[in-house]
């Protein structure tokens, strides 16, 4: 199980859709990418097979166990220092929408710590447009289906989401909170860090590019 509950096994049938292009998109081609929050290696397999140089950090040794052809290490993202700088900074997985405005800044200052003066820091969120869409059931491919429920805290920016995964006649079920994260609010979090929201990487927002400032 990963440190927020989700089984590796559901982790490990996930494919990663057309993300991994869309990064590419925004990365020097053929440089080198720190994946934060690295899991099973979902973003970072494709990214080696691409031909990048890919660190991956996670907690669990089970999940960086599972990662092939990149450099593993086994840190929480708020004490990662690794003394390097990358061209690329990867913080997937909506890791960003942590409600603890602080634990926001660890995370984004280890980002800013290790991208390189011209390189990226990619950033997944959720936004307020995904909260409104959200709910109900998907296929997310690989025989995972997930159904959620979306619930937000009025007068906050606070959501609680329940989730259930199904695969393969399996089912998991996934309570969390999380905080929606607007251009305004994000791009106050990056400046805190001496980071500046550049640009939207994808057409809905959720994932964007910063820059060092």
């Amino acid at each position: 199980m990963t440190p927020d509950g989700c089984p590796v096994e559901l982790w490990s049938a996930l494919p990663a859709g057309a993300i991994p292009e869309l990064l590419s998109s925004a990365i020097l081609a053929g440089g080198s990418v720190l994946d934060l929050g690295a899991g099973v290696g979902r973003l970072a397999h494709p990214l080696v097979a691409a031909g990048y140089s890919v660190t991956a950090v996670d907690e669990p040794p089970d999940m960086l166990d599972l990662i092939e052809g990149a450099e593993t290490v086994r840190s929480t993202i708020e004490d990662l220092r690794l003394g390097r700088r990358f061209d690329a900074v990867l913080l997937a997985s909506h890791l960003v929408n942590v409600p603890d405005d602080d634990k926001r800044a660890e995370l984004l200052t280890t980002c800013r710590a290790h991208v390189a003066t011209t390189g990226v820091v990619l950033v997944q969120r959720y936004t307020r447009e995904w909260v409104e869409t959200a709910s109900g059931r998907t296929d997310l491919g690989g025989g995972v289906v997930s159904e959620v429920a979306v619930m937000p805290a009025a007068g906050t920016d606070l959501v609680a989401v329940r989730a259930a995964y199904t695969l393969g006649g399996r089912r998991w079920e996934h309570a969390y909170t999380t905080r929606v994260l607007d251009d305004e609010q994000l791009g106050a979090d990056l400046a805190r860090v001496g980071l500046r929201l550049d640009r939207w990487l994808s057409d809905d927002g959720r994932w964007v590019v910063a820059v060092p400032d």
